[in-house]
């Protein structure tokens, strides 16, 4: 594993990042779509491999699988397993867990992934890593876009 691989507790995000609860009154999976589509401009701002973990073990309507996302892995857990569990798998059975950062509020969750050699961060500090990051992203396209605007000569060739 060459990149940085953020592992984010997905249902722990939900509840803990504000402009996600404001969606409670939705459905759980507008919530998941929100939380994706935000993860997959982070992994794209940052290159990181990014792995959202949802419990499944007390979804009454869980996917039948788990998702193609492009840009992120979404998965859930088996019945009668937890979103833990899982991140504690791909952590204990990693190459370099020391490249993995896990994403969680979860204390217990955080000694345990540290443990096993992996990063672990609280999503509020995640929050505000992605909030910087998108920011940065943004900045930067539209730098691009008025340089493309201000550079006769790059619309030339691109005609």
């Amino acid at each position: 594993m060459s990149q940085r691989w953020i592992l984010v507790d997905g249902y722990n995000v939900l509840h803990f990042w504000p402009r996600l609860r404001k969606l409670a009154g939705r459905s759980l999976e507008v919530q998941r779509d929100a939380l994706i589509g935000i993860l997959r401009q982070y992994g794209d701002a940052t290159n990181c491999r990014v792995t959202v973990v949802f419990d499944g073990y007390a979804a009454k309507h869980k996917p039948e699988r788990n998702e193609l996302t492009p840009g992120v892995e979404v998965l859930f857990s088996d019945t009668g397993k937890t979103a833990d569990e899982m991140i504690e798998r791909f952590i204990g059975t990693a190459a370099e867990p020391g490249k993995i950062r896990v994403v969680t509020s979860d204390n217990l969750e955080r000694g345990t992934v540290e443990a096993l050699g992996a990063q672990s961060v609280s999503t509020e500090l995640f929050e505000m890593e992605v909030t910087e990051a998108l920011g940065e992203l943004k900045r930067l396209v539209q730098e691009h876009s008025r340089l493309r605007r201000l550079n006769p000569l790059h619309r030339h060739f691109e005609e």
